[in-house]
């Protein structure tokens, strides 16, 4: 799997990176001691016969995946990532004790604490983890494969990000920690395809 940073929309069209980045959503489930942290890294994952992704587990929904891909073309962003699964170990990599960049908050869901990523050398440690990890399709099917048949359209054939399709990605470990549920971070993220990606 090709993972990639992104220029990151916080829900005002007038806000925009000035260069690419990865972040780190901590997913908080419930409160206090009984509290559950789900670590989840969000970036762009290469579309494509090279992806690796593993995407049996869901089948496509062919009227969605229409609709999604108009969406696609009208707006050149995207803003809902797809859920995957990876076998690589990144809840170390993805450990920080400093204060959030910004904090979102559902009611009866989960907190959503999000960190950028600045440093190069984390994003290539990043990428070295799950480069060549197994990686499975956990939600989204409809929104990975409108972003499939976008990247291959002639409107995105000017826009190098159309390449990429936004995930949060977790790891099997954080997932196998007794959480009760997982809220992926749908509307919260979003990225210009016309943005350069290194």
């Amino acid at each position: 799997m090709e993972l990639r940073p992104f220029r990151a929309l916080r829900g005002d069209p007038r806000f925009k990176e000035r260069r690419p980045g990865l972040w780190l959503d901590r997913q908080v489930f419930g409160e206090g001691d009984s509290s559950v942290v789900l670590p989840v890294l969000v970036g762009l994952v290469r579309l494509g016969e090279g992806s690796a992704v593993d995407l049996s587990r869901e089948e496509p929904v062919h009227d969605a995946v229409s609709a999604r891909v108009g969406a696609l073309v009208s707006a050149k962003a995207d803003s809902e990532p797809c859920l995957l699964l990876t076998r690589a170990p990144l809840s170390a990599a993805l450990a920080t004790t400093r204060a959030p960049d910004f904090t979102l908050g559902r009611n009866g869901g989960a907190r959503h604490l999000f960190f950028r990523i600045n440093d190069y050398a984390q994003h290539v440690e990043l990428q070295g983890l799950v480069k060549n990890a197994e990686a499975e399709l956990l939600a989204g099917r409809s929104l990975w494969d409108a972003g499939q048949q976008f990247s291959t359209s002639p409107a995105a054939a000017k826009l190098p990000g159309a390449k990429y399709k936004l995930c949060a990605i977790v790891d099997e470990r954080s997932l196998g920690e007794g959480l009760p549920r997982l809220a992926a971070p749908v509307g919260v993220l979003g990225y210009a395809f016309e943005d350069p990606v290194y």
